[in-house]
């Protein structure tokens, strides 16, 4: 049994911090987030990705809470592969609604997107790290 390297262990507490920061925006403070983001119109969408978040931040918990890699391999390669996924999904939603966003909104995107490559790339290399 593979005992978990010290950087895996950083980039969940950072993946758990993060994930929870947006769980709490998302979710309950929408209307503080959205109020600049003039020309998004379905509220439902952010609230549904915040509860999202908050589930990715539990299973950092369960996953800090292991000793042994071989029993958090899989939702680790889950919580960061899922980057792969959301990543050009919200590029290509903003690439179709380009028109009606207002600066601010575009910022937002751009910032998120940064976040998650930021950790996508701390979790690659980590993983990388962690089998090697």
């Amino acid at each position: 049994m593979t005992e978990i390297n010290k950087l895996t262990k950083i980039s969940l507490v950072v993946l758990g911090i993060v994930t929870f920061i947006f769980g709490i925006l998302l979710t309950f403070l929408l209307d503080i987030f959205l109020t600049p983001m003039t020309g998004w119109t379905n509220p439902l969408h952010p609230r549904m990705f915040g509860v999202v978040c908050f589930m990715y931040s539990i299973f950092t918990v369960i996953a800090l809470r292991q000793k042994e890699w071989e029993k958090i391999q899989l939702i680790y390669a889950f919580m960061f592969g899922s980057y792969l996924l959301v990543i050009p999904t919200e590029l290509i939603v903003v690439a179709l609604v380009f028109p009606t966003l207002s600066a601010a909104a575009i910022s937002e995107v751009i910032l998120d997107n940064i976040i998650m490559f930021s950790l996508l790339t701390l979790g690659i290399i980590s993983y990388i790290k962690q089998r090697g």
